[in-house]
């Protein structure tokens, strides 16, 4: 109910006490779930990633994850479900917002997207191109971000997911061809223990968790 009236009249514009009368509970039974408003968004966020995240490490299953075929699926399910649950426009209202508490939940979701991203790239180009994938991983978020944003600007709900992820994957392949040649990069890999410092690992690989922010 709270998600509804989010996405309706922004998260904001919407009190708890909007959230008791939609839902038809009491203020002490949110209150025993929930102290503020700010939480029940964070939970909301966990609980949408989590099954996204479920689904899309399904797609894993039996499979080769060195496949990029498998990593645009995972890519376009994220997207898919991102639009599905009007997620763009509630992480757009907590980025521009004053509520440090949010912008920082939100900022830490983004740095463990960065290093799913990172980890899968290792599973696609290998461990021997290590030091440039996290450079890679940042600049493949930005791109299909933007082909993205600039796309839906073009053309409304009706432009094509598909086309856009495989077009950006193509990017991404050269853009790792590059910068190994070039031997240049601007972030280190070990930033990621700084940025994610209670992520757990299992060897060298990050749990995978969260989602890409589209």
């Amino acid at each position: 109910m709270a998600h509804q009236l989010f996405i309706e009249k922004g998260f904001q514009a919407t009190s708890i006490q909007d959230i008791l009368e939609y839902s038809g509970i009491s203020k002490g039974t949110f209150y025993n779930y929930f102290s503020s408003k700010n939480e029940l968004l964070m939970a909301l966020f966990n609980t949408l990633i989590k099954k996204m995240e479920k689904d899309r490490n399904e797609l894993l299953i039996g499979q080769n994850p060195s496949d990029i075929d498998i990593f645009i699926k995972q890519i376009e399910l994220q997207i898919t479900s991102n639009r599905t649950n009007k997620l763009i426009s509630l992480f757009e209202e907590v980025v521009f917002s004053n509520d440090l508490e949010l912008r920082e939940f939100i900022k830490k979701v983004q740095l463990k997207m960065i290093g799913w991203l990172y980890q899968r790239f290792i599973d696609i180009f290998g461990e021997n191109h290590k030091p440039y994938l996290l450079d890679c991983a940042v600049m493949f978020q930005g791109v299909l971000q933007y082909n993205l944003k600039y796309n839906a600007i073009a053309y409304g709900s009706i432009f094509n997911i598909q086309k856009i992820v495989r077009y950006s994957v193509k990017r991404v392949i050269q853009m790792v061809a590059e910068v190994e040649e070039a031997g240049d990069y601007l972030l280190q890999p070990e930033l990621l223990d700084n940025w994610l410092p209670n992520c757990k690992k299992t060897g060298q690989r990050f749990t995978r968790s969260f989602s890409i922010l589209f």
